[in-house]
């Protein structure tokens, strides 16, 4: 199993809604598909966004980040996530 790091930023000048981190963890849970191989989730409010951790079962640290990929590519057309850009992977 491979943790990997995603820090999204909020888009506009605001602070992280209330709520939007219980949100962004049941988002990606829904969209979690199979293939991506997601085992759990943790998401940390930061002052302009937030740090997800996502463990991801894999053979290699680069797949997990493609598997992590291909996760936030499933979710990018929600709402909640166009208030926020991703700002890293690692």
């Amino acid at each position: 199993m491979f943790l990997v790091h995603l820090h999204l930023t909020t888009t506009t000048d605001l602070p992280p809604g209330h709520g939007d981190d219980h949100a962004l963890q049941d988002l990606l849970w829904a969209h979690a598909a199979p293939w991506h191989q997601l085992e759990h989730i943790t998401v940390c409010r930061t002052f302009d966004g937030f740090v997800v951790v996502l463990f991801i079962a894999a053979a290699s640290s680069d797949r997990a980040a493609a598997q992590a990929a291909g996760l936030i590519s499933d979710v990018g057309n929600s709402a909640l996530l166009k208030r926020y850009g991703i700002s890293g992977v690692n």
